[in-house]
């Protein structure tokens, strides 16, 4: 049996509330895993630069959003770096 997260769709409420829309917008995902999220929102966004550490996570991320324009890099928000206001919102979800 698959196991099915946020079936109350909650974590997308609760997103939504602070960003209504995704359209136009330049977003980071820090976090970005196998591409859970991502795919509720990428269609809409104008880009979307999505991070993880975990390189095995990018790599089901990549299959899983192969028909979304998102750039995918396997490496740790410590580490990532970009000009300032490159991004309207940043996401970071489920990532401690």
């Amino acid at each position: 049996m698959a196991i099915l997260h946020d079936p109350e769709q909650a974590e997308l409420a609760a997103i939504r509330a602070v960003v209504p829309s995704f359209a136009g917008k330049r977003v980071l995902e820090v976090g970005c895993g196998d591409g859970r999220l991502t795919r509720r929102y990428a269609a809409a966004a104008a880009a979307v630069t999505a991070i993880d550490s975990d390189a095995t996570e990018i790599d089901a991320a990549r299959v899983a959003l192969s028909d979304l324009r998102v750039s995918l890099h396997a490496i740790g928000f410590e580490r990532f770096a970009a000009p300032p206001a490159s991004y309207d919102v940043v996401i970071m979800s489920w990532s401690l």
